[in-house]
């Protein structure tokens, strides 16, 4: 259906190009307040649709009282929910004498993409609610964005009525290149009955951190982070380490240093490598581990040539080969003088492996066991601007 291309452009705009979103089985909040973190794809809105704020642009805007450009989020989740009130309206004005059948299975398709429009529309309202609190630091916003998550839930409930019996799944991209709103591993999480379980624990999720919130005990860290552990590992050559720590150099051959990082990160040894070897041939470790281990990479958040590039399943089908694909914990680290870094890691078995990367600086800031969690998040660490970190509220 055409209207599905316009809300995923100006409701979401943060994913695209068929291969990485079933767009039909939703978005979580997340997805929708932080797009960064799962390698917003540009191109789908700058060069693919009209010109236009995203979620986090149009928030921004909206409290600092700036005047909007283009198509707008508010604009658009009217416009989808009043045309799929028109579709329904329009499809009961008919009865079939022939092809019953066929028809019925059209009425049907209309009131799914009616309950697909506005289950977009009140979590993209949601959204807009909760961005909001970045600024206003007032929970009332949160309840507001409560209210139309509990409803974007209810007509997503509808959607799985509706589909149960009248599709066999969303689409073919059954595999773990999928991404959005959830990997389609094992030809699993393909149906609207399946994602459900999910949106219920993100709404419940949503209830107990506002509830925490407007505890006595708010004042507690809701995100306790556990501090990792360097795996045992060992070198074919011995490399020059770092400890994560503020003013240590990162580079054997600049005098760039740690600012400020992650907690969890505080305990490791980053391995201290040329700058100007990677950008000229990238980087390579050779290593052996008596246990599998994950290795933690840090991109430098930024289009130039001269930094490593994060992985892009769209451009790349090998991007996901060790689990890399995803950024972890982005804005985890402040480096002077250079962008933001965001993590990701790379898993390998137990035995000797090798890390090959593409030209361009990055970090290589430790080895953890592959059983150590790594949480999925935005630290929050940027020069300048608002840094509070929202994804925390759904999970």
């Amino acid at each position: 259906m055409h209207g599905h291309g316009r809300v995923e452009i100006a409701l979401a705009r943060t994913h695209g190009d068929g291969n990485r979103q079933t767009l039909t089985l939703g978005m979580f909040m997340t997805q929708l307040v932080n797009p960064y973190r799962y390698g917003l794809f540009t191109l789908l809105y700058n060069s693919e649709g009209p010109p236009g704020e995203m979620l986090t642009e149009y928030a921004e805007k909206e409290w600092k009282k700036e005047k909007h450009i283009g198509e707008t989020p508010v604009q658009v989740i009217n416009e989808v929910k009043a045309h799929a009130a028109k579709a329904v309206e329009a499809i009961n004005k008919f009865s079939a004498k022939t092809n019953k059948e066929e028809f019925e299975r059209l009425r049907n398709d209309m009131y799914i993409y009616n309950a697909l429009a506005n289950n977009y529309a009140e979590k993209a309202s949601a959204a807009l609610d909760v961005l909001r609190y970045k600024y206003s630091n007032d929970v009332a916003d949160l309840e507001k964005g409560y209210s139309h998550l509990e409803k974007s839930l209810s007509w997503f409930a509808s959607l799985v009525d509706l589909t149960k019996n009248s599709y066999l799944y969303a689409n073919s991209m059954q595999t773990q290149q999928r991404k959005i709103p959830i990997g389609g591993d094992d030809g699993k999480n393909k149906t609207w009955e399946e994602l459900l379980p999910y949106y219920q624990k993100e709404l419940d999720n949503f209830r107990r951190h506002i509830d925490s919130l407007k505890s006595p005990k708010k004042n507690v860290a809701v995100n306790q982070r556990v501090v990792f552990a360097n795996a045992n590992v060992s070198f074919m050559t011995t490399p020059e380490f770092y400890s994560i720590e503020t003013g240590k150099e990162v580079f054997s051959d600049t005098a760039t240093y740690i600012k400020d990082f992650a907690e969890e990160l505080k305990q490791l040894n980053g391995i201290k490598l040329s700058k100007s070897k990677q950008i000229a041939v990238g980087t390579t470790v050779k290593f052996s581990s008596a246990k599998p281990v994950k290795v933690l990479v840090g991109y430098f958040n930024s289009p130039d040539g001269r930094f490593l590039q994060e992985p892009q399943l769209e451009t790349d089908a090998s991007a996901n080969d060790y689990g890399q694909a995803e950024a972890k914990i982005r804005n985890a680290l402040i480096i002077s003088g250079m962008p933001p870094v965001n993590i990701h890691t790379f898993r390998f078995k137990a035995g000797e492996n090798t890390l090959t990367l593409a030209k361009g600086a990055c970090l290589i800031l430790g080895f953890v066991d592959d059983s150590q969690t790594i949480p999925v998040y935005d630290a929050g660490l940027v020069t300048g601007g608002v840094k509070k970190q929202l994804d925390w509220l759904f999970e």
